[in-house]
Parts: C-alpha cells; structure tokens; sequence
C-alpha cells in the first residue's frame, strides 16, 4: 500500500495530519502575544491614570510589575530584549534606584522634582514600546487632580502623623480646661452620703 505513495501524497498526508497542530500552536501564540499586550497596556493605563497621585496603591503595583511585563523573553535559556523593552527597564532601574534613596530634608522639593522627571521617563519609555505617540511635555502636564483631593491627602496624612506622634509620646494630647467649678459649689463628703 505504502509504495504506490509518491512524495507529494506523502506531503499531502503530512499536511492533512500537521496542519490542525500547527494551527492550534500559532493559535496559542498569538493569544499569548496578545494577552502579553493587554498586560503591558493595563500597566500603561493605570501609570498614567495614577500620574498626579505617586502614593496610589494601584501605582505602586503598577511600577512593581514593569520587571516582569517588560522581561523580554527566553528561547532556549537565553533572554531576548527588545531595545524598547530595555529601555523600559533602564528607566525603572533608574526611578526605582532614586526612589530608594532618602530625600535630603533640607531640600524635598529637588528630590521630589527629580523624582517627576524620572517616572515621566518610564511613560516615555512605555509609551514608546506601546506604540503611542506622547511627548514628554504631555505626560508631564496632561493630567487632572482636583484641588480637593491633594487637600485630602494632605490633611489625612497631618491625622495620621499626629496621631503617630501622640502615640509614640513624642507630642502630649493638649489639654484645654474651659470650666472649673467654684469651691462652693464643689460637693463635699457630707453631701454625699
């Protein structure tokens, strides 16, 4: 039966068998890809909708997970990086190196400046891996916080200082007397009993 088959039925039988698997395998990658992309999107998007809030829980996450949304990948045992990919993680690398360090207390507000410029590096980098088209003078600046929301941060944060500092007996809880009772007026043993 098998020596009648000439090569190109052998071809034809090779890909009546193979065809579905391979279908199914670059199926199974392509979705990967994609799921990849949502994953590095979601990341982008939640950066950007945090970028007027640096303490946001959500932002923190976010930066955490650039290490591996933007890994690259292994073939082989070897890890592959695009040159966006590294520069994404070059400007993590950076933010988060500067972020570990303690502002000098004289001088905050170069800390914190040079703290906005170095995550506006990481949208950058982000968004040039993505595909967007930003300018850093856009992710800088276009963005909404209301007034009302850095009051709030503001005062939750003087509440829970203060309190720390009056649990840790480092501020008394001050005291103000408004009404003290005259002697006379004052019970006295025999009044009670």
């Amino acid at each position: 039966m098998f020596e009648f088959m000439e090569n190109r039925d052998w071809i034809m039988v090779a890909a009546i068998i193979l065809g579905p698997v391979l279908a199914v395998q670059v199926q199974k990658i392509i979705s990967s890809l994609q799921q990849k992309k949502n994953r590095r999107l979601k990341l982008f998007f939640t950066l950007m909708s945090t970028r007027g809030t640096p303490l946001e829980p959500d932002r923190v996450t976010a930066l955490n997970m650039i290490d591996i949304e933007f890994y690259g990948r292994r073939i082989f045992g070897f890890r592959l990086e695009t040159s966006s990919e590294k520069k994404v993680i070059n400007s993590w690398k950076t933010y988060n190196d500067h972020l570990n360090t303690k502002y000098p207390p004289d001088r905050p507000a170069d800390w914190n400046e040079k703290s906005d410029q170095l995550f506006i590096e990481i949208l950058y980098a982000i968004s040039q891996a993505l595909r967007y088209d930003f300018d850093k003078v856009k992710l800088k600046r276009d963005h909404y916080r209301p007034v009302g929301h850095n009051d709030l941060q503001n005062q939750q944060h003087e509440i829970r200082q203060g309190l720390a500092d009056v649990l840790s007996h480092k501020t008394p809880i001050p005291v103000v007397v408004t009404y003290l009772p005259d002697e006379k007026t004052q019970p006295t043993e025999d009044d009670n009993g």
